[in-house]
């Protein structure tokens, strides 16, 4: 009876050390899923605004080449510089929020500037 009681001990062990184990598995695994994406969203988002400002400076010269008046000009860059500051600030804060409370701690950045920091820093590990 006795190696019953020690086989039965045994097994609920393992399946403690089994349950435990896979926990902390999956935990590693999500955690580096989750830094990847975060990684590979800011990437994405500068490339997209740094296409947008090749855009704006393409359509200025348009704006120069079919001579449009010099104010006109400029008072259409102060209204894209404020339109596109107002969506990064957005597209950084949706990205932010969208990350499950659990893994808030893996976010290294809480403006536009600290994500573009937080991409060279990227960058440089990278190398």
């Amino acid at each position: 009876m006795e190696s019953y009681t020690s086989l039965f001990v045994a097994f609920l062990c393992g399946m403690c050390f089994h349950v435990i184990w896979n926990y902390l598995i999956s935990m590693g695994q999500t955690i580096i899923i989750m830094r990847t994406t975060i990684n590979d969203s800011v990437i994405l988002l500068a490339k997209n605004f740094q296409s947008v400002n090749e855009i704006n400076y393409i359509k200025q010269l348009a704006w120069r080449l079919a001579e449009k008046d010099e104010k006109y000009i400029e008072f259409q860059n102060v209204v894209d510089k404020r339109e596109i500051k107002s969506l990064k600030s957005t597209c950084i804060r949706n990205l932010i929020n969208a990350i499950p409370p659990k893994y808030n701690h893996l976010v290294k950045f809480h403006d536009w500037e600290s994500a573009m920091n937080y991409i060279d820093e990227i960058i440089k590990e990278g190398k």
